[in-house]
């Protein structure tokens, strides 16, 4: 019997914590579905795409629609009347791309593939499931585009309560949803006693290194953990700083917040004891020098990928008290928790932490504790393809049984 087809429609071609997490998936479930996914051009997320089992068309996105999106600064009128218009055309060839794949599920993986999505002339047939990842509290366009769209969903498959909340709110209480975690590779990410280091870090005896990782963008607050780093330096002189990840969204082309932050960290006391590491996929091995990962978003953040990689490897974590990284760590217990934008109150934290190895030491065994016993991978996936099978038709169940 052949496997159901699934389309899968991606916004970017870098790696995010988005399409990491939707890679994990389909290299799961590839034995049970036969996954398409529609990527806008070459680029990391089509090569392991297809080393992760997939299917990869190449659908690019207009020029404006690509660049236009709320997270950066809301879009003039005249930028959304372009965005607008060229989106009625590509919904077009998405539809004769779904029908020539014969698509059982479209499964869209953004905001701007939601409502590409849902405008699309949908196939017989073809369920529309949206992949919701984001908070909605401040992105009040987007909110209002899903909403107008929203009966063209067949479901929404949501990465936390706290999103699923923001869903039911804003966009559709009447839409089903489904909550399903992120899956992180347990195999990969775990405490560092096997693994190599990286053979360009060299972390001396003594020193306390705190990292962020993730998409250098405003969103995730690099600046407010460079704010907070300034002042545990000067009672922990010992500690070091590293800043891992790039920017993967065509909505920030020619943002200069990365060159900022590396020209204010070199020439403030925090010289030479932060490194900038850019993209890296050996983040296992980077985690391993970590003795705290730092989470400062400024603005809500649908989970925390980087949250759950961290305590899968037993490193212990200081993040914002909302969103979704509220929903994984118990405060005190799994990690620490504070106030969002307050650089004052992240830095107690990042001290207390950096002052205590022994407290480091039980807040990442009970992190890691909490990863293993709600984060079983094959779980996750398991969950997720039921949740598929059950939108897609109930003959399609003996598939996965």
């Amino acid at each position: 019997m052949p496997l159901p087809r699934v389309a899968v429609l991606c916004a970017i071609r870098g790696l995010g914590g988005a399409e990491i997490s939707l890679l994990e998936l389909v290299s799961r479930l590839r034995n049970s579905y036969e996954f398409h996914l529609v990527v806008p051009g070459d680029g990391l997320l089509k090569e392991q795409a297809a080393c992760a089992g997939a299917t990869v068309w190449v659908l690019p996105w207009p020029d404006v629609l690509a660049a236009t999106g709320e997270t950066a600064g809301r879009p003039g009128p005249a930028r959304l009347l372009r965005a607008a218009l060229s989106m009625r055309s590509f919904a077009r060839q998405l539809s004769d791309l779904v029908g020539e794949i014969g698509a059982a599920a479209l499964v869209t993986n953004s905001a701007k593939a939601h409502v590409v999505g849902a405008l699309m002339r949908k196939p017989q047939g073809t369920k529309i499931i949206w992949y919701m990842r984001d908070g909605l509290e401040h992105r009040v366009l987007s909110r209002k585009l899903l909403a107008l769209v929203a009966r063209r969903c067949d479901l929404a498959i949501c990465i936390s309560q706290y999103v699923a909340g923001q869903f039911h709110r804003y966009v559709s209480a009447s839409v089903p949803t489904d909550v399903v975690y992120n899956i992180v590779d347990l195999e990969r990410f775990q405490p560092e006693a096997w693994r190599v280091k990286p053979a360009d870090l060299q972390k001396n005896a003594g020193e306390i290194w705190f990292g962020m990782i993730g998409a250098i963008t405003p969103l995730k607050g690099q600046d407010i953990f460079l704010d907070a780093a300034e002042k545990v330096l000067v009672q922990l002189p010992q500690a070091r700083f590293v800043i891992v990840g790039d920017n993967p969204y065509a909505t920030e082309a020619g943002s200069n917040y990365r060159q900022a932050l590396a020209r204010r960290a070199e020439s403030s006391v925090l010289g030479g004891r932060a490194k900038f590491l850019g993209f890296r996929q050996d983040v296992p091995e980077i985690l391993s020098l970590l003795d705290v990962l730092v989470q400062p978003n400024r603005g809500p953040e649908g989970l925390g990928r980087s949250v759950l990689e961290a305590m899968a490897c037993g490193v212990p974590v200081v993040a914002v008290n909302q969103w979704g990284p509220a929903e994984l760590i118990r405060d005190g217990e799994t990690g620490l928790l504070f106030p969002p934008c307050n650089a004052d109150e992240l830095a107690a934290r990042m001290l207390r932490l950096g002052k205590d190895a022994s407290l480091r030491r039980s807040m990442g065994e009970h992190g890691r504790g909490w990863v293993q016993q709600n984060l079983v991978p094959n779980k996750l996936a398991g969950q997720f393809a039921r949740i598929l099978t059950n939108t897609i038709g109930p003959q399609l169940q003996e598939v996965i049984a």
